[in-house]
Order: structure tokens, then C-alpha cells, then sequence
């Protein structure tokens, strides 16, 4: 178990590092991460090196029993870069060069910054490779992140990259369309920078997130190499963020790593970057928001629930609010001045009782048999093409999610194309873009016996991001039983009919709607109002051994739990322990073990019955009435 916090000995005096040790192992603290804007303390001036500051840091954190996981550093570089080399920045979609100020603001394709940042990396790895008190590598921070490049220079490694891909311009023209606005192409150098063209932005934030790929793949390739043994990992940011792929991604490293931050960033991203891999660690986790109020108890309840959602530790982000920068009034558990507080004292107590638990988390993992299904490329497909925030899909996943942990039922999240087999139930919402690989993988999972529901806006564009000829949804047409001739932005709800469902008699139908008509499939609700009363809202259709769903609008609260409770009693998955609104309960399994996670997100104390056969894993006391306080958890086992 990772138990640590996120340390910048660089930003502090020297004389004040003994001290942060001591107080870090007295709250049980084992890692610190550390490193990823170290360039300017590790090479003040182009080829002068200092790492004797970080071999003592590193050295006094081992004294006391701390390991470091290490980022490389490249993509922040110091001043003397950008005024050296100038052609390392990248450049905004306005035109705008960026320049020193900001971090990331650097062209991953541009000769002069993979020069620099490969022999900083290389360096920084050759120097620290071997040492016992490292665990493990970081890749930089956040790849992908503010990156993102429009210079001319990028445009040609652009045009390079669609060589590659369509070999011909012919079968560019033919993959994106040609002559809308005497848009047609002779030759690979006549593509430009991304405008409005929905095709033409797609491919390139596919050619962005393919450099920040790449990136994170020469690194980790680098560290094995240079360091073997060890562990590599980075941090995905929020999925809302335009950044590399991260599944992708992960397959580049050895352990995919997040920064959930709550209350900003949805509990459905726990579940996202875990993935297919099965863990996921938590290097930044939230310790305080400057603009929300962290009261008692929270940072601690926020990192048990990654923990709880399968994460194998937690770093908390950071150690000592910065007194200057652009973090000065952002987050950290120690204030300003350094001293104990009550975000001290809570990482202390999680501290003592992971002590205790650690071993047991370890060796347990999250079983579910519901995915979640949401690939980058179809979000990025919906936003270039129709750019509607109240249609976003992952506003719906995050509904849709939290609507199965109001049943307190495990779910996977990843991509379409990711391996259905296994699961009962699998949930795709806004499948906006559906390729080939992605068609036959739904249809190999409902014909083998799932249950698969889809939603509004489902199978629209293909993989260039070009509209189907034939009706949507599109090569899932057939499977679901119905054609759609129509999507619309709906500007006031409207009320749903049930006779199938009671649950969603007189519920709101918002957001938007697409226009069904079914070839096959069994209508379950209608419109009840407006010019769209007795359209149909949702249906269902038998497709070889499975079911097909399809949700044409979005639905929201009580009706969305109705409609979850429905699909997952036509599954057979079973909904979780019952606990009382705003109590969650989640459930991790290994051999022999299963551990119970209580997490009370309320302000008011609450009791939860387990059944027989449960104990409080810290005690080992028979529990059969929990008492939870408010903001608070507790952890039960059973052995099997």
C-alpha cells in the first residue's frame, strides 16, 4: 500500500527537510513522489548538473522509512531554455507563441525540445538508476496536459503523420468527404491547421494525443532500461481534459496513476482510469480546494473512496501549501508556516489505520460485471462536430454512474473497444462514434447473451467522424431494432409515458431526443407531451442470446435509478448492500477476504446493517449495527 504525499524539497529550506521527515513518519507516510519541475534545481545553466540537493532529500526521507517514487521533469523547462531555444514553445490556436510563465508550454514535435528534454530525462534517470530507496518512476506530470502546439513546424509533422496513416491523398479525401467548401486535397501539404472542419479536428487531436503517447512511451522505455525492476507510472488528469488517450497510454506504463479531484472532477473517473488494468494509484489525491470548503473528515473520506473504487495507494497533493507561485493559495495539507492542523492529524489517523489494513487492500480487488463503456475519440468526434455542452457525453456517464453507486453496485469503465467478455451488463451513452472494431464488439457481446444499453445520440459518425449513410445508430441499427431519423436539442423537458416501467411514468425526458422509430424493437416508454406524444422514449429488442436497450433522450434522478434498477434485473446483477441516502458501501474481494468500505458523505451520524458473518477490520469485532459519524468511514471483512 502507497500511503504519501506529494514533497517539493526544492521549494524549501534545507534546515526545515529533517523536520518534514519526522512529522511525515509520524503519520505513517511510506511514499513520497517527487521531481516533475526539478530542471531549473537540477541544471540551474545549460550542462551545469546539481542533483546533490535531491540525493539528501531522498536519503533523509529513507532514514525514515519513506521510499520515493521519481518523476522525470522535462516537459516544465527553466528559463534559460526558452531564452536559449526559443523554438522549444509551442504555439496556441490563436497564433499566439507561448513563452516562460506557465508550465507545459512546450511542442513535443519540435526538434529543439525532444533534444533537451530526452538528455535532461536521461540524465536525471542515469544519475538516481539503482538507488534502493527509489520504488518507482513517474512519467513527468499530467502528460498531455497544455501541450497541445498550432505552429506550422507541428503542421508538418501533421501532414507527415496522414502520409503514414492514408498512405494516399486519395483515401484522405475519401475518409473525410471532399468538395464541402471546395474542400478537396491534391497533396498531404495542402491539409491545414484545424478550423471548423469536424474531420480535419478530430484527426489532428488524434495526431496530439498519439505525441503525448509517444512521449510517455520513450520515457518508460527509457527508465526500464536505465533502471530495471522498478515500477513506471504517470497521472491521468480529469477525463473532461483534452490530453493524450489514456488507455493508450497505460499500456506504456507499468501502473496507470490519476488525480482525482473532488468535488470538481466526478467519482465516474475512479473507475475510468482504473480500466482494464484492475488498479490504478492515486498521485494526487485532494487534500483542500482554495475555493471550496474542506470541512472535517473529507480529505480523509475522499482517499478511502479511491481506495475503495480499487486504487493500490494514495499521494496527497501536497505535503505544504507553496508560499509564492501560482499554487500559493491551492492545496496542501500543512498551511504556510508548516505547522500540525487537523489535515495533518487526519492524514495521521488514515496513516495508523492503513498500517493496520494495508496488506489485507493489497490483496483485494474490485469485481464487477457491469462496464461502463467511453472512448476519447467519440467525445472528441461530438465536440468537433456538434458542440453542445448540455449533450456532452460525459455528462450522462457521470448520471449514469452515480445512479449505480446509489445502488452501491461495482462497475468497470473503459473504452468500446476494450474486452466485453465477462460482464452482464454493458452501458455505452452518447456512442456518438462507432468504428468497425467498436460495432463488432457490441454485437459479439448481445449475441453471446448481454444486455447492452444505449443511449441518445448513438452511432451517428464513423471513424473519420463522417455521418452514416445508413440510418443511425448506424451499423448498431439492425441490433437495436430501430432507426433514427432525427436529433434534437430539446429546449424545455418532456414528460415521459410507462406502462412497462412505473418508475418512469411522469418522469422528464431533457436535454435532447432523438426521433425512433422501430424496425423490430418493443417500445417501453413514450413521449407524453408536446408534438411528441407517443414517440417512443425507450426501447428494446432480443438480438441473438441478448437485449438491446436504447435510451433516445436523458434522463436524470429517480427516473434514471428506475431505469438502472430495470436493466440490471434483466442482466441478473445484483444490486449492493442497502444503505441509507448519501451512505455509500463498496466492496473489494480476493481470496479467502472481502472488505466492506462504509463511507457516510453526510454531516449527521447515521447507522447501515450488515449481514451476519462481517467484522470491523481494525478491531476484528462482529458488527451487525454500524454506527458511521458524520463525514466518516469504516472498513469491515469477512473471511470466506
Amino acid at each position: 500500500m502507497y500511503y504519501g504525499v506529494q514533497y517539493y524539497p526544492e521549494q524549501w529550506p534545507e534546515e526545515r527537510w529533517a523536520l518534514d521527515a519526522q512529522m511525515m513518519q509520524r503519520a505513517e507516510v511510506n511514499t513520497v513522489r517527487m521531481g516533475e519541475f526539478a530542471w531549473s534545481a537540477y541544471e540551474p545553466r545549460e550542462g551545469v548538473y546539481d542533483f546533490g540537493w535531491m540525493e539528501r532529500a531522498i536519503g533523509l526521507l529513507n532514514q525514515h522509512g519513506i521510499q520515493v517514487i521519481l518523476c522525470t521533469c522535462s516537459r516544465t523547462p527553466p528559463p534559460w531554455v526558452f531564452k536559449k531555444y526559443p523554438g522549444v514553445a509551442n504555439t496556441r490556436f490563436d497564433g499566439q507563441v507561448n513563452r516562460c510563465g506557465q508550465r507545459y508550454t512546450v511542442g513535443l514535435a519540435h526538434a529543439e525540445f525532444a533534444s533537451l528534454a530526452m538528455r535532461i530525462d536521461r540524465t536525471v534517470v542515469e544519475h538516481f538508476a539503482g538507488h534502493p530507496g527509489i520504488c518507482g518512476w513517474q512519467v513527468d506530470n499530467e502528460v498531455g496536459g497544455f501541450n497541445d502546439c498550432y505552429c506550422e513546424r507541428c503542421l508538418g509533422t501533421f501532414q507527415d503523420y496522414l502520409r503514414e496513416k492514408y498512405a494516399t491523398v486519395e483515401a484522405l479525401n475519401r475518409a473525410w468527404g471532399e468538395h464541402f467548401w471546395s474542400f478537396h486535397f491534391d497533396d498531404f501539404t495542402e491539409v491545414p491547421l484545424p478550423a471548423n472542419n469536424s474531420q480535419l479536428v478530430l484527426e489532428y487531436r488524434r495526431f496530439l494525443s498519439s505525441l503525448n503517447v509517444e512521449f510517455t512511451r520513450s520515457r518508460a522505455e527509457l527508465i526500464h532500461r536505465l533502471d530495471p525492476g522498478k515500477f513506471v507510472t504517470t497521472n491521468f488528469q480529469s477525463f473532461q481534459d483534452k490530453h493524450g488517450v489514456s488507455f493508450p497510454m497505460a499500456e506504456t506504463i507499468d501502473l496507470p496513476g490519476m488525480n482525482p479531484f473532488p468535488p470538481r472532477s466526478p467519482e465516474f473517473i475512479l473507475d475510468y482510469y482504473r480500466g482494464k488494468k484492475g488498479s490504478v494509484l492515486v498521485l494526487e489525491q485532494l487534500s483542500r480546494l482554495a475555493n471550496w470548503d474542506t470541512g472535517e473528515g473529507w480529505m480523509r473520506l475522499w482517499a478511502y473512496r479511491a481506495l475503495a473504487h480499487g486504487a493500490c495507494g494514495t499521494i496527497f497533493f501536497r505535503w505544504r501549501t507553496a508560499r509564492y507561485g501560482q499554487e500559493q493559495h491551492a492545496d496542501g495539507i500543512l498551511p504556510h508556516a508548516g505547522q500540525e492542523n487537523r489535515r495533518y492529524r487526519e492524514l495521521a489517523r488514515m496513516g495508523e489505520e492503513l498500517r493496520i489494513l494495508g496488506e489485507r487492500i493489497d490483496t483485494t480487488a474490485v469485481r464487477a460485471q457491469t462496464a461502463l463503456l467511453m472512448g476519447y475519440e467519440g467525445r472528441w468526434a461530438m465536440e468537433a462536430g456538434l458542440d453542445i455542452p448540455a449533450m456532452r457525453g460525459e455528462l450522462d456517464m457521470a448520471r449514469i454512474h452515480q445512479a449505480f453507486l446509489r445502488r452501491n453496485i461495482p462497475v468497470d469503465a473503459f473504452d468500446p473497444h476494450g474486452d466485453l467478455s465477462g460482464y452482464r451488463l454493458v452501458i455505452a451513452p452518447r456512442l456518438w462514434l462507432v468504428d468497425e472494431r467498436i460495432a463488432t464488439n457490441l454485437r459479439a457481446f448481445v449475441e453471446r447473451g448481454g444486455v447492452l444499453c444505449l443511449t441518445a445520440a448513438s452511432g451517428v459518425v464513423d471513424e473519420f467522424n463522417k455521418s452514416f449513410e445508413m440510418p443511425r445508430p448506424g451499423p448498431l441499427a439492425e441490433m437495436a431494432g430501430i432507426t433514427v431519423s432525427d436529433l434534437s436539442v430539446l429546449e424545455k423537458p418532456f414528460r415521459v409515458a410507462s406502462k412497462a416501467i412505473p418508475g418512469l411514468e411522469g418522469a422528464e425526458a431533457s436535454a435532447m431526443a432523438d426521433e425512433i422509430h422501430p424496425a423490430g424493437a418493443e417500445v417501453l416508454a413514450t413521449y407524453a407531451s408536446g408534438w411528441r406524444a407517443g414517440l417512443p422514449v425507450l426501447t428494446r429488442n432480443r438480438w441473438g442470446k441478448g437485449v438491446v436497450f436504447y435510451l433516445g433522450t436523458v434522463l436524470e434522478g429517480d427516473a434514471l435509478a428506475a431505469l438502472v434498477d430495470e436493466r440490471c434485473a434483466q442482466a441478473g446483477v445484483q444490486a449492493g448492500l442497502p444503505t441509507p441516502e448519501g451512505v455509500f458501501a463498496h466492496e473489494r474481494s480476493g481470496e479467502g477476504l472481502r472488505l466492506l468500505f462504509l463511507l457516510n458523505q453526510n454531516e449527521e451520524a447515521c447507522e447501515v446493517t450488515v449481514p451476519g458473518g462481517w467484522q470491523d477490520a481494525l478491531t476484528g469485532e462482529a458488527v451487525k449495527q454500524v454506527r458511521l459519524e458524520g463525514v466518516d468511514v469504516r472498513v469491515l471483512q469477512r473471511r470466506e
